[in-house]
């Protein structure tokens, strides 16, 4: 689905009101936050969202994202659901998002599963990442077979290479409890012992092995009308991630000739529930 600035618009207010929230948690347990990917991009070059940017994208260090799970959900208001493979079975994700259950942002990749799809923003764990080399290899090699074996359920499209789809039905064998691999997947740096280097289990590769002092106690920064927390480093963050990230536009990669741009949505609703949608 291509949508235009102002429809994006209208997604990041529901995703701002949930990101209030999410803060009011973070504050009232002391947990420890940072704005990251895009998010980060948005906060550093327009201090907001980046324009065309359809989500927020926030990082964790594992003790506050495990507390967020356990005690996140009985201090949000009752339309705002934490999401993750320990909330919802069915979840496919390593990462956790708060969702507004009386909003719609469908995913066509996700039709097979029975699970809220509400606007969101996404929350992924920041965990310790070895510092042997071997054990590191090891670790991504585990990564990508869990992800091929949770991938049978995640409907792409049909037109994939053959061996692709070969080696999700070879993946079964290996792993038939699907549940389980997707729970192996989002605990898998949890007992990395404390290193130098931190790693986003459900984040972009080039988030592995970062330095843990780019991130420390962090740094609030302006984003829309909030002081929201930052990496330490955000300079080294995004260089590391887009390089000369002050002249980076990925929107102007992918604008159409109506200047709109692919959500990865088919279906969004501000002001309607995906239950609606998914009768």
């Amino acid at each position: 689905m291509n949508l235009t600035l102002v429809e994006i618009q209208k997604i990041n207010a529901v995703q701002l009101e949930i990101f209030k929230e999410f803060v009011k948690v973070c504050e009232k347990l002391n947990l420890k936050y940072y704005m990251a990917h895009g998010s980060l991009l948005g906060t550093m070059r327009y201090r907001g969202f980046f324009p065309f940017d359809d989500d927020i994208d926030l990082l964790m260090p594992r003790k506050d994202y495990d507390r967020l799970l356990k005690e996140g959900q009985a201090l949000l208001p009752e339309k705002y659901f934490i999401q993750s493979c320990e909330t919802e079975k069915e979840y496919p994700l390593a990462f956790a998002k708060i969702r507004d259950s009386e909003t719609a942002f469908i995913q066509p990749v996700m039709k097979n599963f029975n699970v809220n799809q509400g606007i969101y923003i996404d929350i992924f764990p920041l965990d310790f990442f070895p510092e042997n080399t071997v054990t590191q290899k090891f670790l991504n090699l585990k990564n990508k077979l869990y992800t091929i074996r949770i991938n049978t359920r995640m409907a792409y499209e049909e037109k994939q290479p053959f061996y692709k789809k070969f080696l999700r039905q070879l993946s079964v064998l290996f792993y038939p409890s699907w549940e389980k691999t997707v729970q192996k997947r989002a605990g898998l740096y949890v007992n990395v012992k404390e290193s130098s280097k931190v790693v986003s289990v459900g984040g972009k590769g080039k988030e592995r092995g970062m330095p843990a002092e780019w991130f420390g106690e962090g740094k609030k920064m302006k984003f829309e009308n909030i002081n929201a927390m930052c990496p330490a480093m955000p300079e080294e963050y995004l260089t590391r991630i887009y390089g000369d990230f002050m002249n980076y536009n990925p929107a102007a990669k992918y604008m159409d000739d109506q200047n709109r741009v692919e959500v990865s949505a088919s279906i969004y609703s501000t002001v309607e529930s995906y239950k609606t949608f998914m009768k």
